[in-house]
């Protein structure tokens, strides 16, 4: 249930491999700096087994990994285009580093956006802003470089007026018999090149609110058998807050799928207004958790939260899945939100983890140079050993 991944589609600046490996060096020595200052996704099919030697001429941090429970300490940086996530890909070469350090983060979530042209459409494709192969690959090595573990999820955009994918829907059992061919054979190449490249995580899809919940198990169950025989690593499916209330379908205990994940943009609040930020922790407490944890007991093992989000809004805790609003910036109001979300997930032995959209390039819900990625620093930090 958000569309900032749809509306935003960055093509960035074509630069030498030179520049992103200066960037790094500088970051290096004044990562420091930046963060007690707050400083301010050509298609291929062709995988590359080559390390990428050049990205390692620095010792990668260390691995974080938390203490006495498994936790996922994520937060996602999508890139859009044909480019994204490469070695033209310099923003986010150069900002990984920085991301890295200023949230504490052990885990990166990298996006992949798909497409269909229409709701009914059986056809999934590469879109205008889905990665190349070769890109996405490059993006994995480099990541894995710094020290960061890898969770990869395949969104999907559908032209026209209603983009989102949960609203995806068929009239009959071929139309959804094609639809699941076609989105095996889209997702494939880069399931496998995520298997080469030892990537820990990979989701099903996100948000397929529709088909999750009408599609015949027979469908999911074979996708995640086929998943399963080219990817060795952990795999998820991303369903949608909205999803919450409903009894999990029989697919979400196939023994391939390990752990289901819930985009959390839960609304705190009814209307658009500014929360004391002293009040959002118990908000938090008994809407988001309430609901997150009665889902967990009805699968029957524990959750772990996708994605989950705030604007720079004052009204950051109303319809948080909307990538902008009117109201006024509010730093406070946003990291307050995301203190409550890390307050009640880490102790909650129902939650495995937590994924904080966005880093960067995910409009008033950016993380990059404001309080609350210091907040989310401090939690994560907390955690590991």
């Amino acid at each position: 249930m958000k569309n900032s991944f749809i509306q935003k589609k960055s093509f960035l600046l074509l630069l030498g491999g030179i520049v992103v490996v200066s960037a790094n060096l500088v970051y290096l020595f004044t990562a420091g700096n930046a963060f007690i200052q707050q400083s301010d996704r050509a298609t291929t099919s062709k995988v590359s087994n080559t390390p990428i030697t050049e990205l390692s001429q620095l010792p990668p941090p260390r691995a974080c990994n938390a203490k006495q429970r498994h936790f996922q300490m994520g937060v996602a940086f999508p890139q859009w285009g044909p480019t994204a996530y490469g070695e033209d890909d310099t923003k986010w070469l150069a900002e990984m580093p920085v991301m890295h350090t200023q949230t504490g983060a052990c885990w990166i979530e990298m996006p992949l956006l798909f497409s269909q042209s229409s709701l009914s459409s059986t056809t999934v494709t590469q879109g205008p802003s889905t990665p190349s192969v070769s890109s996405f690959n490059y993006g994995l090595h480099f990541a894995h470089d710094l020290g960061l573990h890898i969770f990869v999820t395949p969104l999907l955009q559908v032209d026209g007026s209603q983009p989102w994918s949960g609203a995806i829907q068929f009239a009959t059992s071929e139309q959804e018999q094609h639809w699941f061919e076609s989105y095996w054979q889209a997702i494939k190449p880069y399931a496998v090149a995520a298997a080469q490249a030892s990537v820990e995580q990979l989701a099903l899809g996100t948000e397929y609110e529709w088909l999750q919940d009408h599609a015949p198990d027979s469908l999911w169950n074979t996708l995640i058998r086929q998943l399963r025989s080219v990817f060795p690593g952990t795999l998820t499916y991303d369903m949608n807050w909205t999803s919450l209330p409903k009894t999990p379908p029989s697919w979400m205990h196939n023994a391939n799928l390990k752990m289901i994940g819930v985009s959390a943009y839960l609304p705190l609040i009814a209307t658009p207004e500014r929360v004391d930020p002293r009040q959002v922790f118990h908000l938090w407490k008994h809407t988001v958790k309430r609901a997150l944890d009665d889902f967990a007991l009805k699968l029957g093992e524990p959750i772990f939260i996708s994605e989950v989000g705030y604007r720079n809004s004052a009204d950051a805790l109303y319809h948080s899945w909307e990538p902008t609003s009117s109201a006024p910036p509010d730093p406070e109001e946003q990291a307050a939100a995301c203190d409550a979300a890390l307050a009640n997930i880490i102790p909650d032995q129902h939650l495995l983890g937590s994924f904080f959209w966005a880093w960067d390039d995910a409009e008033s819900l950016n993380l990059k140079g404001l309080q609350a990625a210091m907040v989310i620093h401090s939690h994560y930090k907390s955690l590991q050993a």
